[in-house]
């Protein structure tokens, strides 16, 4: 969706907050019911959109007064969309959901994101303790896989990333590119670790097709234009493969994955809007909703829900920096 407000950092909106009192004293339902004076809630989130679509409609059937739109990007590029809007001195977004633990570091430094207690929102209290820091709280897990078209995979499935490497996918695989979403660079390093630099250097051989995410990618294996589109998750598959589609989704093993983080943007015109959806966020309803049935809720004891699979691994997102510039050179993306 396209961002419409100009949110300035200083304005009418913050003067009335700070005139109104410490927002942290209301309740839930206070803070919800003021964001519906304030102006449409922006919700910048690298979540595939057609979940955050869903999540959208949800909040909004709950909260039908509270106007609410979504931005989507991938979570490198969100980041980078973000910091530039900071560094000229607007916020678009009143808060963020995206996979990328140096933004949040960075984010936490600069002062761009709101820190609280957990238990200033009540439905932080369904998350364990670890999965909140600063204000900034883990929202759900899209494992990494590899989605391959059914119709046009010859040799036998695809079984492991060795497959990846078979003589006939030359020039058949769409590799989602790695720069844009540092979960996948971490994947990279969990591969290198295990593979050794000859499997990297393989890969870049078979003549990687290099797209901008794995949303586009999945759509043009779905259409037949690529056998293979790595990494990818099974949230950005199912909903094609709902559709009649003849792709499939396998997670080898080792692997991680895309773990989104959920933070308030300090300075924000709407900012009991942004914590009301926080908060809705992390109830049942709002884990089911930016999770589906494909990804990993932060929420303990949801029926039907994925679960991480064996052989998962930290993505350790901020030690990219000791790595990237080698996997990227090994992939031949340097």
């Amino acid at each position: 969706m396209r961002v419409q407000y100009r949110k300035a950092l200083v304005g009418g909106a913050a003067a009335a907050m700070a005139a109104a009192g410490p927002v942290w004293s209301q309740t839930i339902e206070e803070i919800c019911a003021t964001a519906a004076t304030e102006p449409p809630l922006m919700w910048y989130s690298s979540q595939d959109p057609g979940f955050n679509a869903v999540t959208v409609e949800a909040f909004s059937s709950a909260y039908p007064d509270i106007e609410t739109e979504f931005f989507r990007l991938p979570s490198g590029a969100l980041a980078a969309r973000y910091a530039s809007e900071r560094d000229a001195g607007v916020v678009y977004a009143d808060l963020i959901s995206l996979s990328d633990a140096n933004f949040v570091a960075a984010g936490i430094e600069k002062g761009w994101i709101v820190q609280f207690a957990q238990a200033d929102l009540p439905a932080l209290a369904n998350i364990d303790a670890a999965d909140f820091s600063n204000g900034v709280a883990r929202t759900g897990t899209n494992v990494a896989g590899i989605t391959f078209n059914s119709e046009m995979i010859g040799g036998g499935p695809i079984q492991g990333w060795e497959d990846l490497l078979r003589p006939e996918l030359k020039g058949k695989i769409a590799l989602a590119d790695p720069r844009n979403v540092p979960s996948f660079v971490a994947l990279f390093r969990i591969l290198r670790e295990e593979f050794g630099d000859a499997y990297l250097t393989k890969l870049a051989d078979q003549d990687l097709v290099v797209v901008s995410s794995a949303v586009p990618g999945t759509q043009q294996v779905a259409a037949g234009e690529f056998a293979i589109v790595f990494p990818n998750t099974l949230a950005v598959t199912a909903p094609i493969k709902a559709q009649g589609a003849p792709v499939d989704f396998m997670v080898p093993s080792p692997t991680t994955g895309v773990e989104y983080s959920t933070m308030l943007s300090e300075g924000a015109d709407s900012p009991n809007a942004a914590k009301c959806f926080f908060n809705f966020l992390y109830t049942e309803e709002g884990q089911r909703s930016f999770n589906s049935a494909t990804s990993v809720p932060v929420v303990k004891g949801l029926s039907d829900m994925a679960e991480l699979p064996d052989g998962y691994q930290d993505p350790k997102v901020l030690e990219n920096g000791q790595h990237a510039e080698a996997i990227l050179q090994l992939l031949k993306l340097r």
